[in-house]
C-alpha cells in the first residue's frame, strides 16, 4: 500500500485523489490536509480520502508521495514550514499552474533527500467547484510532468508512475515551456474574463445593459470570479509569457476590428478558420501522430456518437461533401 498525502482540499487533488481510488482501491492509503472543516468532511464523504487532518505535518507522516494542492501563495509557505518534516526519499510534487517559480523554491528550501517533482493534470472538463470533481476528470487526459537537470530520476519514475495510476497519459516538458504554454491556456483566459467584465460595466449604460446579458456573457465572464490574489501572483511571477499572450491576443482582436470596417469577406474567412481550429481541437488531431482515417458510419450515427461526441457530431452531418476533409467548414452560399 502507497501513502499519499494531499496537502489542501482543492478540484485538482480530489480529482487525482478520486482517480486512484476507483482504479486501485485499497492500494492507496491517502490522508488529505485542509484549513476548511466542511472541506476535509466533503474529501471523506466522496471516498477521496481514508483520513483527514487539519494539521500538514501530522498529514505527512509516513506519506511516501506528497501532493500540494494549494494556491501559489500557499505553496512557498508549505514547501517553508514542512521542509524538516518530509520523510528521507519522499516524493513531493504540486498541482499548481506555474512551474519555474515552484521548482525554484523547492531548490532553496527542500533537503538534497527529498525528490521534487512538478507535475500537472490537465482536466479534460471544467470543473467550477469541489462538487465538480469526478474520477474520471483526467482518465486519459495529459499528466504534465515538469523537469530539469536537477529532477531526479527517481522522482520522475514516481510521478510517472503515479500519473499513470490514475488513468492519465504522462506528458513530459521543461518548466519554460510549461509556463508559456500554461499563460495562454490558462492566464490568459482569466484576463480577456476580467477585461470582458470591465469593458462592460466601465459603460454608464452598464446597469441597463446588464439586464440583456446572455448565458455567453455569463459563460465568457465566469472566469473572472477566480481569486483575484492567485491571478495577481501568476501574473507577477510570469509577468513576461502573459505580457506576450497578451499582445498576440491584442493583434488578433485588432485584425478582427480592421475586418470589422474593411473587409467583410475577409471577416468571414477568419471565423471559419477559428471555427475550423477549434473543432480540430476538440476532436484531438492537432497532434502530428494524429490521422483521420477513422471513416463514419452513416447508418449508424449512434457509434459515432459515442466516439466523438454528439456535439462534433452535429457537425459531421452538416458536411454533405464525402471527400471534404471532417474538419473543414461547409460553406453554404
Amino acid at each position: 500500500m502507497t501513502n499519499i498525502a494531499i496537502l489542501g482540499i482543492d478540484i485538482i487533488g480530489l480529482c487525482i485523489a478520486l482517480s486512484l481510488k476507483k482504479n486501485h482501491g485499497s492500494d492507496f492509503y491517502i490522508t488529505a490536509a485542509g484549513a476548511e472543516p466542511e472541506d476535509l468532511k466533503f474529501a471523506k464523504s466522496i471516498g477521496a480520502a481514508d483520513k483527514t487532518e487539519t494539521s500538514a505535518r501530522k498529514c505527512i507522516t509516513d506519506a511516501e508521495i506528497i501532493i500540494m494542492d494549494a494556491p501559489l501563495h500557499y505553496t512557498k509557505d508549505l514547501l517553508e514550514n514542512l521542509s524538516s518534516h518530509f520523510n528521507p526519499g519522499a516524493t513531493i510534487t504540486d498541482t499548481g499552474p506555474l512551474k519555474q517559480p515552484v521548482i525554484k523554491w523547492a531548490r532553496e528550501l527542500l533537503p538534497s533527500s527529498i525528490n521534487f517533482v512538478a507535475s500537472r493534470p490537465v482536466p479534460k472538463e471544467i470543473l467550477w467547484s469541489l462538487e465538480d470533481v469526478s474520477p474520471d476528470a483526467i482518465s486519459q487526459s495529459p499528466y504534465c510532468i515538469v523537469t530539469d537537470k536537477a529532477t531526479s530520476s527517481e522522482g520522475i519514475q514516481t510521478i510517472t508512475w503515479l500519473a499513470k495510476q490514475c488513468g492519465s497519459q504522462p506528458y513530459f516538458l521543461d518548466s519554460a515551456e510549461h509556463d508559456s504554454y500554461s499563460s495562454a491556456m490558462a492566464l490568459l483566459p482569466n484576463v480577456i474574463s476580467s477585461a470582458l467584465i470591465m469593458t462592460a460595466s466601465k459603460s454608464r449604460s452598464w446597469p441597463e445593459m446588464s439586464k440583456l446579458s446572455t448565458p455567453e456573457f455569463k459563460a465568457m465572464t465566469q472566469l473572472a470570479d477566480k481569486d483575484p490574489e492567485e491571478n495577481s501572483l501568476a501574473a507577477d511571477l510570469n509577468s513576461k509569457d502573459t505580457v506576450h499572450w497578451i499582445d498576440e491576443m491584442i493583434a488578433s482582436l485588432y485584425e478582427f476590428r480592421k475586418q470589422f470596417l474593411d473587409d467583410k469577406e475577409k471577416l468571414f474567412e477568419s471565423f471559419i478558420s477559428a471555427w475550423e481550429q477549434r473543432a480540430k481541437w476538440e476532436a484531438g488531431t492537432l497532434h502530428p501522430d494524429d490521422s483521420q482515417t477513422a471513416t463514419m458510419p452513416n447508418a449508424k450515427e449512434t457509434m459515432a456518437e459515442m466516439m466523438i461526441g454528439t456535439y462534433m457530431m452535429d457537425r459531421y452531418r452538416k458536411m454533405t461533401d464525402k471527400s471534404r476533409k471532417n474538419w473543414k467548414y461547409f460553406r453554404k452560399s
